[in-house]
């Protein structure tokens, strides 16, 4: 069973809103910087995300995501982890220069996923990498409110490995130690309802709720703001 509950908990791995572009929010050549928290539920598992990110000029976002992870069922469900995922967007086409229908942009990240409460066997290690792409546009409702609806298609990757040793009888001690790495292929799809609400001259508020497929159904929201 530990090999189903690996597998399923990959799907927590990287979470639906990770990775959020933020300066899809922003007009060309506009910086900011943004802080987020995401939320998600797939499958019985869920997620919770403190995201910050620093848009150069609406060119590329910098950021990292850091999420706590948690498994709800199987014969393993107290095991935990922290994600720490670095991630970079890249804005290649924006529709507002007037030259394109549409935005388009590019996203890689990576992430290292540090496991807890495996009892008295060694926890697993993980790693994640998404690389992805946006397609979206902004629509301007009125001059304190836009509504950027966004396609996100992605290759996700995922890897855990299990560890192992043999007891040694006399001393008590671990010798021979033994790794199970499972590795996960998949593509990730949703859609974002991305909304910007300008709360002053520097502050835009930023919702994002979104819905789609990885490993299973993906429900969650990202709420943050941007300075």
């Amino acid at each position: 069973m530990r090999k189903t509950f690996g597998l399923c908990f990959l799907a927590l791995s990287l979470t639906a809103g990770t990775a959020q572009a933020q300066g899809l929010f922003l007009e060309n050549g506009q910086p900011g910087i943004s802080i987020a928290n995401s939320e998600a539920v797939i499958g019985t598992g869920w997620s919770a995300s403190l995201i910050g990110s620093y848009t150069y000029r609406g060119i590329f976002d910098l950021g990292l995501d850091v999420t706590r992870y948690s498994y709800g069922s199987g014969d393993e469900k107290g095991l935990s982890s922290i994600g720490l995922m670095p991630f970079a967007n890249v804005y290649f086409l924006r529709a507002e220069d007037g030259q394109f229908p549409i935005s388009v942009s590019g996203t890689l990240a990576i992430q290292k996923r540090i496991y807890m409460g495996n009892n008295e066997a060694p926890n697993p290690d993980g790693w994640g990498l998404l690389v992805g792409g946006s397609l979206f546009r902004r629509i301007e409702f009125s001059n304190s409110f836009a509504g950027i609806p966004e396609l996100f298609l992605a290759y996700d990757l995922q890897s855990i490995t299990w560890h192992s040793s043999v007891i040694n009888p006399i001393s008590t001690a671990a010798i021979s130690p033994g790794e199970t790495t499972n590795y996960d292929h998949r593509a990730r799809v949703l859609f974002r309802a991305n909304m910007g609400f300008k709360a002053g001259p520097v502050v835009l508020i930023t919702v994002s709720p979104y819905v789609g497929y990885q490993f299973g159904l993906a429900v969650g929201a990202n709420v943050g703001a941007i300075f």
